[in-house]
């Protein structure tokens, strides 16, 4: 390994660990660094509110800001296109969240030790260009190494290639 390379541990869950005097022992330690909780909240509601009195109709929305407040159509325009960036968030974080799960099932199912690396020592040219490796340790254990705060949706498919292009998996 480069000593210029820093490597930390994933956050992956850690997998039952073999017995002792099985050939393959399973490490995979917890992350230090903290994962900052996201929540994206979406309140959109737009009705056409008939007056008892038989005033002209209102266009009234309720979001997450305002209750009931009678607007304008561009207005509410307006808000509709910051619901579709909103949930375009919501999908990102779920895709994250599923990437993220399956990860830590392949890691256990084919008993993988995941080392991220940071990769900022790394000269400029191969940053851009460094998604993983793979390696057999003379122990016998299989270790992929990804760099550090990648991409969770990245990262599982730089694990999956891997795993089907070197013959890592179990």
């Amino acid at each position: 390994m480069d000593n210029r390379v820093a490597a930390t541990s994933t956050a992956m869950p850690r997998p039952a660990t073999p017995a002792p005097d099985s050939a393959v022992q399973v490490r995979i330690a917890e992350s230090t660094r903290p994962t900052p909780e996201r929540c994206i909240r979406l309140v959109l509601e737009v009705e056409i509110f008939q007056d008892p009195d038989g005033d002209p109709d209102s266009l009234v929305v309720t979001t997450d800001e305002l209750a009931c407040e009678p607007t304008v159509p561009a207005r509410v325009h307006s808000y509709i296109n910051d619901a579709r960036a909103k949930l375009d968030q919501m999908e990102r974080l779920v895709n994250e969240h599923e990437a993220q799960d399956t990860l830590r099932a392949i890691v256990e199912e084919h008993q993988l030790l995941v080392e991220e690396w940071d990769i900022a020592n790394l000269d400029a040219k191969w940053r851009d260009k460094f998604v993983a490796f793979a390696a057999l340790l003379d122990d016998g254990r299989r270790v992929v190494v990804v760099p550090l705060g990648q991409d969770p949706v990245r990262r599982l498919g730089a694990v999956v290639e891997l795993l089907g292009k070197t013959g890592l998996a179990a």
